[in-house]
């Protein structure tokens, strides 16, 4: 069975191969693709619309790495049993199949913020046809496909992003919630390091912009730098009016995790701007 045929079988279909139930597209038309890099703000901004416009915000789909209580994503979906399609050699069709059963367990009639971080849209594969001038992700094609609207999140300070991350993966702090407390311990870091990573950082979203540019995604680009301005609350309003929500930003809203600032963790910070600023001064944002 292909994918289409997949998700429109009748509403009433006996199910006997442990097939996911039909798709309502109506559910697509709601949903909202988040795609970003790690350390760019996206959760920050998902909890945000979340509370903000009454969105259903579930864990990373595709990334494999997350605990079955975490939420349904790609390592519950591999998991089960019962025949699918393989992710190795049917990629197009296995992107509908787990969409199927994903939206089973999402809420009815909401908004679902579709968290996608640049390595996970890679997870069904790449299309290298060329119908157009790159190869692109299955999972990214397909949801163009399904007409899902894409919010780019960037963060323009590669520096201080690729900081942030080297920070995180070393003591294990991705998530710190407004008002919580953080180590105030001092680290430092190799600027040879940290320039690496930050060209790793860039060559992501500039890839990913154009493989959005070759699809034809309707995109909506939202920068970190942007979020946490003073002007934060039209860059919300922009997004509201892109994905078409309502939502009312009270006076006293507070985003529900804080602005990143490893870079006051880091004791050898000027050094790294400089090293980078001598040999890639746009990664300084």
């Amino acid at each position: 069975m292909n994918s289409k045929d997949l998700l429109m079988q009748p509403a009433a279909a006996v199910e006997t191969d442990d097939r996911p139930p039909r798709l309502d597209y109506r559910d697509f038309q709601r949903s909202v693709v988040l795609l970003s890099s790690f350390r760019s703000g996206s959760h920050m901004l998902k909890l945000s619309l979340a509370r903000l416009a009454s969105m259903a915000a579930p864990a990373e789909p595709f990334n494999h790495g997350f605990a079955p209580e975490d939420g349904y994503t790609l390592k519950s979906y591999l998991s089960e049993g019962g025949p699918k399609p393989s992710l190795m050699t049917d990629g197009h069709a296995a992107v509908h199949h787990f969409l199927a059963r994903f939206y089973r367990q999402m809420p009815e009639r909401r908004g679902i913020i579709l968290d996608i971080k640049y390595p996970q849209a890679y997870a069904f594969g790449v299309n290298a046809a060329m119908q157009v001038p790159v190869a692109v992700p299955v999972i990214l094609e397909e949801l163009n496909k399904l007409n899902i609207p894409f919010l780019h999140l960037t963060r323009r300070d590669k520096v201080a992003q690729a900081i942030s991350l080297m920070v995180a993966e070393d003591n294990g702090e991705y998530l710190v919630k407004a008002g919580e407390e953080v180590a105030a311990n001092q680290l430092r870091l190799s600027p040879r390091d940290v320039l690496a990573r930050a060209i790793q950082l860039r060559n992501a979203s500039d890839n990913a912009r154009t493989v959005m540019d070759a699809l034809g995604v309707r995109s909506h680009s939202v920068t970190y730098e942007g979020l946490i301005s003073a002007a934060w609350r039209d860059q919300y309003r922009a997004i509201f009016r892109f994905i078409d929500q309502y939502a009312d930003i009270p006076a006293d809203f507070v985003a529900p995790t804080r602005p990143q600032v490893s870079s006051s963790r880091v004791s050898n910070i000027a050094d790294i701007r400089t090293y980078v600023g001598e040999r890639a001064a746009d990664l300084n944002g």
